[in-house]
């Protein structure tokens, strides 16, 4: 506890950074390599993985309870509940994987047409949907070690098995996309087999570094008797945060659906620029996983005004990286562009979307740092209402107006995106200040 403690919020940051954009990179390495083989493969990658986000959404709200309940009962010194907490996550997200994958292997047909991705991007998608999808329990397993590893201060770990992953999906589908050592190139069906091997190589040295390095135990006496104080503080928890959540990717959704009508050309522009964004958005979400932590932490310990103070420093700080790192994207547009794609009309569709990142990007920080501190500190409903009348108020009505009726297209859709983080996050500060969030907290 004092290791966690004495531990300052760059170095709990910097190694959570890198981890991100290792997962960002193993996320969208794919597309990155396939657009040297084709644009039409970046297009169906790129709409399949917008469905596969909802997955990491489900299990991503078992993950923050885990690691919210988790940082508390640290911060309280009570450890003898944190084998029982870890235990029912992981068996939770086992049953929820199985689940989620089997309805990716038998409706995938019937989830992209719902889509309206394109049918020559559908065919093109089948196999990579069935195997990533389908087999989802592997990212599952890694992703809920992951978030309980930063529970207890060890947020190099991660990064390392994250390492490892990258380095075996790189491997993967140079073999798969360019014959690397003689092997057949198979496209989208490769890429999904090199993206399934390495997450499952690396789910495996997850959970022996889980057993090893947090003192856990698997006991089956915790899943036949599920402790009933654990699982409602999970409830109280992820529950609201996964309507937050779902909310979210089930707005994202119909926008990309929009998108979706607007033609291939868009759909791989958007593809691209989610990916560029999604460096660039980086630096805040780690600074903002770190500032939970600490939160979790001081809160759990009764140390209301330490938290508070930590919650408006780590903004100050991330806002400020978040606009030197949007801006030199920004200026490097034409540069960054290239290096995935040569086609004259993609190229142009994305370049008239960059400026708008500066409005979103800057808006995107502030809403994803204080809403890390709010869960952090146990205040799970405000910004569950907040999110989802934002998104369906906003975000969704905006997206057809400015997108479809104005005829802005793709940059209708970042000025609609752009509107919803402000929305959101002008309104967590307000919360943030008021101190509500000060009787939240859960032990």
């Amino acid at each position: 506890m004092e290791n966690i403690k004495e531990k300052s919020l760059l170095t709990l940051a910097i190694p959570i950074f890198f981890e991100l954009l290792l997962i960002m990179v193993v996320g969208n390495i794919d597309t990155i390599m396939l657009g040297y083989y084709s644009d039409k493969a970046v297009g169906a990658v790129g709409g399949i993985n917008q469905i596969l986000t909802i997955q990491n959404m489900i299990f991503g709200f078992i993950n923050l309870a885990t690691s919210i309940i988790c940082a508390q009962f640290l911060g309280a010194n009570i450890k003898e509940k944190i084998n029982e907490l870890i235990t029912v996550a992981i068996s939770l997200n086992i049953g929820l994987s199985v689940l989620i994958g089997g309805i990716f292997l038998i409706f995938w047909e019937y989830i992209l047409i719902k889509m309206k991705l394109p049918l020559e991007l559908i065919e093109l998608g089948e196999s990579y949907i069935k195997l990533v999808g389908g087999l989802c329990i592997f990212q599952a397993m890694t992703l809920t070690c992951s978030a309980i590893q930063k529970s207890h201060g060890n947020t190099q770990l991660p990064l390392y098995v994250n390492v490892g992953i990258n380095i075996l999906n790189i491997i993967g589908n140079g073999i798969f996309i360019f014959g690397w050592f003689g092997a057949p190139i198979l496209g989208v069906l490769g890429v999904g087999l090199s993206t399934v091997f390495s997450r499952g190589i690396g789910c495996a040295v997850a959970l022996i570094l889980l057993k090893k390095n947090c003192d856990f135990n698997f006991k089956m006496e915790y899943i036949k008797k599920i402790p009933g104080d654990i699982l409602k503080k999970m409830v109280i928890i992820g529950v609201p945060a996964a309507g937050e959540n779902f909310a979210w990717n089930m707005g994202q959704l119909i926008i990309m659906t929009m998108i979706n009508t607007m033609g291939t050309e868009t759909i791989v522009a958007r593809t691209y620029l989610m990916l560029i964004s999604g460096f660039a958005l980086t630096f805040s979400i780690a600074l903002g996983q770190a500032t939970a932590i600490q939160v979790g932490h001081l809160v759990g310990a009764k140390k209301i005004e330490k938290a508070y103070k930590r919650g408006i420093k780590s903004l100050k700080i991330s806002i400020l990286l978040s606009l030197i790192v949007i801006l030199i994207v920004v200026i490097l547009r034409n540069d960054l562009i290239v290096l995935f794609t040569t086609n004259e009309k993609i190229v142009e569709i994305a370049l008239q979307v960059f400026p708008m990142m500066i409005f979103l990007e800057v808006g995107r920080t502030l809403n994803i740092v204080l809403v890390n501190s709010l869960h952090a500190a146990g205040d799970i409903k405000y910004p569950m209402v907040l999110g989802i009348g934002s998104i369906f108020l906003v975000a969704v009505p905006f997206s057809y107006i400015l997108g479809i009726k104005l005829g802005m297209g793709l940059v209708g859709i970042w000025v609609a995106n752009a509107l919803d983080e402000w929305c959101r996050g002008i309104g967590v500060l307000i919360r943030w200040e008021s101190k509500k969030w000060k009787d939240k907290r859960l032990v």
